[in-house]
């Protein structure tokens, strides 16, 4: 096994930094759902046809966001922003009622206990969660619903609008390739001399100043490698000095920025860390070839199609709002 196979020193990936409740929570989020900061008088916010759109509706989807708005003094253009997205839902639930395509109970229940199988609970677990998460167990059910209900009308009314050919996945190739940023890796050795079990100042700093000594007889003329085999105190010395390769970002943020700001072939400033103090040494630095079309094509298509979704959307609910009846009155005080 190497030795990056073994470091401590590399950033951990987050395996499941937070519980995934389920893409219902997203809209919420985006919008800051939560409660208002201050009461509501309740009144009728918008007409959708034949549906009532009410201030608390407003509320219950966009209270957070509208109040960290109204701290700007715009509350009347916050509330109006989340009112159009709730005017959007009403239209699309309208016309999957009219396609006969609703989301039924049974639908719903179903999506529940897959959510909560896919994240191993039992469904009253995924219950308190939910509501550990501030949001209310009804709350949750109905934007589960509309989630569904989106999905629904996605399959069967945008989708069929959309087909994605060869060139336009090429265009969206080369856009991303040009907007891509050059990533680099660096073959990384290091050595590092550890502090001894509860080292005061005193003891830190004749690490310190230890570490210092022997990076400097690396600049000074000296091999890494036969320094780090002297000196080290981890697993890198035995091995040539040799730490592995990475690129930014992966390793822990007190050597990312020092492993790609140190010249190539030079010993580093030594870095403390909660363990000991570390010299790194970059033995090379290379450009991280960029991804092929074929290797990026089901990003590129994935990307594109949702794209598309959302214009084919914004273009149905302009029409669709044109042709109904829709009064605001959200805006008369």
């Amino acid at each position: 096994m190497s030795s990056r196979a073994l470091s401590p020193w590399a950033r951990l990936a987050p395996c499941c930094a937070s519980l995934l409740l389920s893409v219902a929570l997203l809209s919420v989020a985006l919008l800051g759902a939560g409660p208002a900061r201050a009461a509501i008088v309740d009144r009728v916010a918008a007409a959708v046809n034949d549906d009532i759109v009410t201030l608390s509706d407003v509320y219950d989807l966009g209270g957070d966001f509208i109040e960290q708005r109204a701290a700007k003094g715009e509350r009347r253009a916050a509330e109006l922003e989340v009112l159009d997205t709730l005017v959007r839902r009403s239209l699309i639930s309208q016309e999957v009622k009219r396609l006969d395509i609703d989301v039924t109970d049974v639908d719903l229940d179903r999506a529940i206990d897959d959510i909560a199988r896919r994240n191993n609970l039992e469904r009253e677990r995924l219950r308190t969660e939910v509501e550990k998460s501030g949001m209310s167990w009804t709350q949750y059910r109905d934007e589960l619903r509309q989630s569904l209900r989106e999905q629904q009308f996605n399959s069967y009314i945008t989708q069929t609008r959309i087909s994605v050919d060869e060139d336009e996945l090429r265009d969206a190739y080369q856009r991303a390739m040009a907007e891509r940023p050059e990533e680099l890796s660096v073959h990384l050795g290091a050595f590092v001399l550890l502090f001894p079990p509860g080292a005061d100042a005193d003891q830190q700093a004749a690490v310190y100043a230890a570490a210092q000594a022997a990076a400097d007889r690396v600049n000074g003329g000296e091999d890494f490698a036969t320094v780090a085999a002297q000196v080290d105190q981890g697993s890198f010395g035995s091995n040539g000095g040799e730490m592995g390769n990475y690129k930014r970002g992966e390793l822990v943020e007190q050597l990312d920025q020092i492993a790609f700001d140190t010249p190539v072939g030079q010993a580093s400033v030594p870095v403390v860390t909660d363990r000991g103090v570390f010299v790194l040494y970059p033995f090379q630095r290379d450009p991280i070839p960029q991804p092929t079309f074929e290797e990026m094509r089901e990003e590129l298509q994935n990307k594109v199609y949702s794209d598309r979704i959302k214009d084919e959307t914004d273009q149905w609910y302009q029409a669709a709002r044109r042709q109904a009846s829709v009064e605001i009155k959200l805006e008369k005080k």
